[in-house]
């Protein structure tokens, strides 16, 4: 239905330019942000329509579940609606997404950063990884950079390399303030990180005309519905009462890192499909008699303590000595194994009757 073009599914149509500059000059006219052609960005749309095609069609096929939340937010906070692209360059759409350098979630937040911002990192709650919460720091820290360069892909390269690398490549233009011009002296991945973004809002804007379509669509953000749970309740749990996978609770919960939902105080808010809303209101109360004996006691750490690694130790010693697990030391420091390497900080959300 959408090969409008009869293209064979392998084809990969010739990258017209003058197309191409007209197409942008039609995003340019509706955006407040500078869409116009460049040849740098030309170049980048030439490699995501032929070597990132199914990448794309995978963006495509997720972007019914989030875009509606970024648009809302965006909305909210008067700013620019092709922002909604900027989790396609940053995290591919996933919300467990973590980089190398341990930024987590669709808008691949920082620890301090995300902290800064007023989202919630403990040993049960990382905000990060929420579509919803993370999506409103986004658009606030968007809108604080943007008020301090006036210039929205100014304010994307500090997104992406921070303030300070940004005034540094200011300064070391002379006194410049437009991307193009300063680039050069912005870090590596910075140079091609607004390019990029260019490339894949003209992509995602006009995907049919390079033969791009979804892939693996997933239920529309609409068919939906949160709940909110007031008691300590585990991801299989609701899986077992609601007929639904574990792994798909998961999905639709990003944020509960132990696949449990910490209610204690607080009331906590659960992402389940509309469809299975009722089965969940209705026999909530029984569900936590499915295995109690697995439900652990909530205890809250929000501030984490800094830990230096020394001659002799393992992750196995410093858990039993603050009162955690191997896999929560291995889930708060981004760690995939078991090494560690002396005058390491590892980060420990302890309890405090442990030490």
């Amino acid at each position: 239905l959408l090969n409008i073009r009869e293209f064979e599914a392998k084809d990969v149509p010739t990258i017209d330019t003058l197309e191409i500059k007209q197409r942008l000059d039609l995003l340019d006219a509706a955006s407040p942000m500078d869409l116009s052609w460049n040849p740098i960005v030309h170049s980048r749309i030439g490699f995501y329509a032929s070597k990132r095609r199914k990448h794309l069609g995978k963006m495509l096929g997720r972007s019914p579940a989030y875009f509606p939340i970024f648009e809302e937010a965006l909305d909210r906070n008067d700013l620019p609606m092709e922002l909604k692209y900027l989790p396609v360059v940053e995290s591919g759409l996933n919300p467990t997404a973590r980089s190398h350098a341990g930024a987590r979630g669709l808008w691949q937040f920082m620890y301090a950063t995300a902290k800064y911002q007023g989202l919630r990192i403990d040993s049960y709650i990382d905000e990060r990884r929420d579509p919803y919460r993370s999506s409103e720091a986004a658009c606030a820290f968007l809108a604080k950079l943007y008020k301090t360069y006036g210039d929205w892909y100014l304010a994307l390269a500090a997104y992406n390399a921070g303030p300070g690398n940004v005034n540094r490549a200011i300064r070391r233009s002379g006194g410049k303030r437009n991307f193009w011009e300063i680039r050069f002296f912005l870090p590596r991945e910075t140079r091609n990180y607004v390019p990029a973004f260019m490339a894949v809002v003209y992509l995602m804007e006009y995907p049919a005309e390079h033969n791009i379509y979804p892939i693996d669509v997933q239920p529309p953000h609409a068919l939906l519905d949160t709940v909110m749970v007031s008691e300590v309740l585990r991801f299989d749990q609701i899986a077992e009462t609601t007929r639904m996978q574990e792994s798909n609770v998961a999905h639709l919960n990003p944020m509960y890192r132990l696949d449990i939902i910490p209610a204690t105080v607080e009331r906590w808010p659960l992402v389940l499909p509309a469809s299975r809303v009722p089965a969940f209101l209705a026999l909530q109360d029984s569900m936590r008699n499915f295995k109690p004996e697995l439900t652990p006691e909530i205890v809250f750490v929000p501030e984490p303590v800094a830990y230096r690694v020394k001659s002799g130790d393992v992750l196995g010693g410093i858990a039993d000595r603050y009162g955690v697990s191997v896999r929560q030391l291995r889930e708060w420091n981004d760690l995939s194994g078991s090494m560690i390497r002396i005058g390491q900080k590892l980060l420990i959300h302890a309890n405090p009757k442990s030490f």
